[in-house]
């Protein structure tokens, strides 16, 4: 690393090579004297997961493997997307005997590499559970309740898999996210037991995951299984709510009290609730499941009701200008409240984005970067949620798409209900008003994720029909023709009014939502946040993956300690959001968010926003936006599948806000380079590999 501002980046020469002579001692299995005196040298010129590798390489290869298990799991936390961690550790884990973990570690490559699951354990090993997890392990983390690969084992046929999905059954989670979620089937005044004939019907149907089982929405709970009866107690003077799951068709759950003893029919594969104030005997001839109970009290420590709003790919760099015309309802709303007029994404896509919100944390510091991997958050990491349930808050995720529950981001919330794609404000918000005419007693911490907006290829992806009626034919014909992801689609009237109709639409159902709220709670009783997780680059007129319209999101709020009436133009990131909520909700913020409090709640604000494109096997980008210049940075060689990359190789230049990334534009100061290059080299310290990388196995 360079000490001065002459050159951004200068790697290690000395550090790197010490990692080659390991590397090869390594792949020459000389795990001597020799390798440790060169691993003890490494780790006095790199802190890094790295050494951590080798270390655990060095044990296992000399007998140690509990040791190993230590040095490899503390690589892990730091780097959980590394082939080398995975390997050094499913093998120590195997030479210590627990063959379960090491199943799950051998799981994890294969959405990237040809590396055969070794079935060398003892067949008892081999349990429902055990399949689960690695099922979870060998399939895409954005996909939830769908299992890409759900293993199944027999003697005959050895480890076979299957694309199907979990339902009525408990998701194979960690042991601390308990209770466990049980996957249901969302209904609404539907007949007892259609949804659960439906799945059941195209649970192993080809296709299922591909089509995401028609947009299926489930319903999904922590819950616990009652082998044919259980006992709620209930505090007295006070009352709840509890979901029961039926378990069969034409089931019959009977209830009794001190005041009634009667029985009713249960729908199927769905909660059924039921309201008591005192202690209720539930019984049936089949098992049910309980679900997370919602207590019906008030706390003064608490507001009334925090509604999250994620309006995927709102960009607010697009819409500023004309808030008030496209979304009125919505700006009413907020016009009471404040705006953040400079506000980033971190990163250019959903699934990476979402983590940021709900922890505060950058992607090289969460882990959480790759859908590929379906690895969990570290437990230590409390989220957004988390801390809401905690307080004492019915936590629940009323529409989702999923992609946070096997990697943990929203384990937080005892209820999710969830569709990859159906995620239609309108359906969000009618969902909301019902909830809240059931269980208004509650203090609720609700999170809504609406799509409406959010642009897909045309080829995949059909357009609201009001948008397909508007077009004149050119327009309509002038959608991507190729399969291009969402970050890469270009301007055309297509996308255009397509998402216009979006905006309106989107609108239009938040007016119902926020309608209610001004209706049925005090301002001092309700804290509501609307947010986006990154823009669209359907109005830029030159592509550039981490631009303005691409990263810049919303971000606005109102309500309980927020100010009344401020368009804030201080810059503020994703991960604020999380000790902003933490302050006016008073929860505590750990150590671990990178967020910031901003000036507006009294905290230090930030000098720069990050917005960064960290995809594996894309050149990595980074735009580092202060108030009045950018810095931008684009490497030469691609991101590595651990979210590394090396930064030495490299384009970097200064422009002004208005002209970033244009050639021609650029301007350079020592007082600039001495403003960005230190701030910019701290944020990229877990994203640097010094040009050290571990070879991959075959590739896929």
């Amino acid at each position: 690393m360079s000490s001065n501002f002459t050159v951004f980046h200068q790697n290690n020469k000395h550090a790197a090579e010490l990692f080659y002579d390991l590397l090869a001692r390594a792949e020459a299995d000389a795990y001597d004297d020799d390798f440790l005196t060169l691993l003890a040298a490494y780790r006095e010129e790199e802190d890094s997961e790295r050494a951590d590798i080798f270390a655990a390489e060095y044990l296992l290869a000399n007998g140690d493997a509990e040791n190993a298990i230590l040095c490899g799991e503390r690589a892990f936390h730091r780097r959980p997307v590394e082939p080398r961690i995975w390997s050094v550790l499913s093998r120590a884990y195997a030479a210590a005997r627990r063959y379960a973990d090491a199943l799950v570690m051998q799981g994890y490559p294969l959405n990237f590499f040809h590396m055969p699951i070794s079935l060398d354990v003892p067949s008892s090993v081999l349990t429902k559970e055990v399949l689960d997890r690695l099922s979870r392990a060998t399939g895409k983390a954005n996909y939830a309740p769908y299992a890409l690969s759900r293993m199944h084992f027999s003697p005959e046929s050895g480890l076979t898999a299957e694309s199907t999905v979990f339902f009525e059954e408990f998701l194979p989670v960690s042991h601390h996210i308990a209770p466990h979620y049980y996957v249901g089937a969302y209904t609404e005044q539907e007949i007892h037991g259609n949804k659960r004939w439906l799945m059941h019907t195209i649970a192993h149907a080809d296709g299922l995951a591909g089509n995401v089982g028609g947009d299926f929405t489930f319903d999904i709970m922590r819950g616990t299984r009652a082998p044919k009866e259980a006992t709620i107690s209930i505090e007295a003077g006070t009352e709840a709510i509890v979901p029961i799951f039926g378990t069969a068709n034409e089931q019959v759950l009977t209830a009794k009290t001190e005041a009634a003893d009667d029985c009713i029919w249960l729908n199927s594969a769905t909660p059924n609730f039921f309201r008591l104030n005192e202690d209720t005997q539930f019984s049936s001839a089949e098992d049910f499941i309980v679900g997370t109970p919602i207590r019906l009290e008030h706390s003064p420590a608490r507001k009334k009701l925090v509604v999250n709003i994620l309006v995927d790919a709102l960009p607010w760099q697009v819409l500023r200008s004309s808030f008030a015309k496209h979304m009125p309802e919505t700006a009413r709303f907020f016009a009471r409240g404040t705006i953040f007029d400079q506000h980033f994404s971190v990163l250019e896509y959903t699934y990476p984005s979402l983590p940021t919100i709900e922890t505060g944390m950058y992607p090289q510091h969460s882990g959480v970067f790759s859908e590929w991997a379906a690895i969990e958050l570290n437990e230590d990491y409390i989220t957004i949620a988390e801390r809401a349930r905690d307080a004492g808050y019915t936590t629940t995720s009323l529409m989702g798409d999923g992609i946070g529950i096997y990697n943990g981001v929203t384990r937080g919330y005892d209820r999710l209900v969830v569709s990859p794609y159906r995620l239609h404000a309108y359906e969000g918000v009618e969902r909301t008003i019902r909830y809240l005419d059931g269980c208004h007693e509650a203090d609720h911490f609700i999170f809504l994720h609406f799509g409406d907006v959010h642009p897909w290829g045309g080829e995949i992806f059909q357009i609201s029909s009001s948008a397909q009626m508007q077009l004149p034919l050119a327009g309509r014909l002038s959608g991507s023709k190729e399969k291009v992801t969402s970050p890469y689609l270009r301007p055309s009237a297509f996308y255009q009014t397509a998402f216009w109709q979006a905006i309106h639409d989107t609108d239009r159902a938040l007016g119902a939502l926020f309608a209610y709220i001004e209706k049925h709670y005090a301002p001092e009783d309700y804290l509501v946040s609307l947010y986006s997780d990154h823009g669209v680059p359907i109005f830029s007129p030159t592509h550039y993956i981490v631009d303005a319209q691409l990263t810049g999101a919303a971000w606005m709020m109102r309500g309980a300690g927020v100010p009344e009436g401020i368009v804030a133009d201080e810059l503020t990131s994703a991960v604020d959001i999380y000790p902003s909520l933490a302050h006016l909700l008073r929860f505590p913020v750990g150590d671990n968010v990178d967020g910031v409090l901003p000036q507006l709640f009294g905290g230090t604000g930030r000098e720069i926003a990050y917005s960064n494109s960290l995809f594996p096997r894309k050149h990595y980008h980074l735009a580092a936006r202060a108030q009045y210049y950018t810095f931008c940075l684009e490497t030469m060689d691609v991101v590595s599948l651990s979210g590394t990359a090396d930064l030495e190789r490299t384009k970097a230049g200064i422009y002004p806000r208005a002209h970033e990334g244009i050639a021609g534009h650029e301007v350079d100061s020592p007082e600039l380079r001495a403003f960005f290059y230190p701030r910019v080299r701290e944020f990229l310290k877990c994203i640097g590999n010094n040009g050290e990388m571990f070879p991959l196995p075959e590739e896929i």
